[in-house]
């Protein structure tokens, strides 16, 4: 799947501390066609999210390095603040509970091929174009 493929093309927010993964992510993203805006802190995603109202996704790593808090409470905050924002939690470390993610939330296990990590974000966007993802977030089917 590409951007292509999905109804529109959109800005990403990928929110990783660590650099590697960081340029491999979004170099994923920006070959298949998105915009991504790159935050490898809560603070510097925090201001994305207020001054970027085009963003579309948050893909957040849950452990953040020496943050005090983690991608999961960036991406329950974004949620509640900015409800149209589909959010993609990423991690090597944990794998959350179902529950412990913000309504409508995916969980893609690190390490992931790059095409894992589009086909994740573009399917966010494409389920809530579909109807399935209602505005707050749930599904709908």
């Amino acid at each position: 799947m590409t951007a292509g493929d999905a109804p529109d093309t959109f800005a990403v927010l990928l929110v990783e501390d660590e650099s590697l993964q960081m340029m491999a992510a979004a170099g994923a993203l920006r070959d298949a066609g998105l915009r991504v805006v790159e935050a490898p802190t809560v603070e510097a995603a925090t201001s994305a999210l207020a001054a970027e109202p085009e963003l579309r996704v948050l893909v957040a790593d849950i452990d953040l390095g020496g943050e005090p808090l983690t991608g999961l409470m960036l991406a329950k905050a974004a949620a509640a603040r900015w409800p149209d924002i589909d959010v993609l939690i990423v991690s090597g470390v944990m794998n959350p509970e179902t529950e412990a993610l913000p309504a409508g939330a995916r969980f893609l296990k690190k390490p992931f091929e790059p095409e894992a990590l589009v086909d994740a974000v573009c399917g966010l966007v494409e389920a809530r174009a579909a109807g399935r993802l209602a505005p707050d977030g749930s599904m709908t089917d």
